[in-house]
């Protein structure tokens, strides 16, 4: 029988090289899988916090709308208000001038 050929211990070394060569790439993946994954679960948490951050953004800018709508309708308010007494004087004041005329003609 023939003794091993001097290729043989090439051949072993290429053949573990190539099995290293596939666990390392079969890590590799593995290790790619687990980045996508922590990838995606921060993505959703970054669109998450997007999304509450715009919730409140939006929450707090209706109730700054809110309140200057009310500011508003509360000035408006006291303005037809003060409107509306300004009217009732003029109407007893003109109706003080129209007494004062009657009573002047009849005691004429």
């Amino acid at each position: 029988m023939h003794d091993a050929s001097p290729a043989q211990p090439t051949l072993k070394r290429l053949i573990e090289a190539e099995r290293e060569a596939r666990e390392i790439l079969r890590m590799a993946e593995q290790d790619a899988h687990q980045t996508l994954a922590e990838a995606r679960e921060q993505s959703r948490g970054c669109v998450e916090a997007a999304h509450r951050e715009a919730d409140d953004l939006l929450r707090a800018r209706l109730e700054e709308a809110e309140s200057t709508a009310a500011l508003d309708m509360k000035r408006r308010s006291d303005q037809a208000e003060a409107e509306a007494q300004e009217f009732e004087r003029r109407a007893a004041e003109n109706l003080a001038q129209a007494a004062m005329i009657v009573v002047d003609w009849v005691t004429r």
